[in-house]
């Protein structure tokens, strides 16, 4: 089984990999179907980026940018691993972790992204869970075994958004709530010591990314 460290560190490279059509099974909701054909055009979406060896790191981390826009719930999920922390944390706080969140995320996945090989995404069935729509799916990797990934999306005021994804059992949202938890604890509590810890890493990785 995957360690959480391995699944964190996977998913930049393979969770939007080229997706190909569920496997046949029972007639779907038209909701699970528009779920499905959101994320098989995010998917596409990110392998004609992939595909544009001309593009420079800061065109790729902006076009990124926009496909994480409009793929994720940024607001959703930045709250949810922010944990108990956000809830007495000020706007201003709030706004500011928000921002920093964005800016962390789509720097290591553009980064990340330089080591896709190939990867395929296959969605294996479809299933509705409340409001949300889970996709039970396969990473084929060459030459590797393949990885069990599931993603849960649900339809907002902004359309089909992704809230979270799971690979081999492991919540990408939870494992880093717990990372954020431990870096608040180690500072004393303060909000203020992930938000600067997350500026550190952002000037780190857009460093890496020559932007710097």
């Amino acid at each position: 089984m995957l360690t959480r460290r391995a699944v964190v560190g996977i998913l930049p490279c393979i969770a939007l990999a080229a997706a190909v059509p569920a496997r046949p099974a029972a007639a779907a909701s038209e909701h699970a179907e528009a779920a499905r054909a959101f994320l098989q055009k995010l998917a596409d979406s990110t392998i004609e980026v992939l595909n544009k060896k001309d593009l420079t790191t800061p065109q790729k981390v902006e076009t990124f940018r926009r496909l994480f826009a409009d793929g994720f719930d940024v607001p959703t999920i930045g709250r949810f691993v922010a944990g108990r922390a956000w809830t007495k944390a000020t706007d201003p706080q709030k706004a500011t972790y928000l921002q920093v969140f964005e800016d962390v995320t789509i720097l290591t996945w553009a980064l990340r992204f330089e080591q896709y090989s190939g990867e395929r995404l296959t969605i294996d069935s479809l299933r509705e869970e409340g409001k949300a729509v889970l996709l039970e799916s396969s990473i084929v990797r060459p030459g590797k075994p393949s990885i069990r990934v599931d993603w849960r999306i649900e339809k907002g005021p902004q359309g089909y958004k992704i809230l979270d994804i799971v690979a081999e059992g492991t919540s990408l949202a939870i494992a880093q709530r717990a990372d954020y938890s431990a870096v608040i604890q180690q500072n004393n509590g303060q909000f203020d010591g992930l938000i600067q810890a997350l500026k550190d890493k952002r000037t780190k990785l857009r460093q890496q990314a020559k932007l710097e």
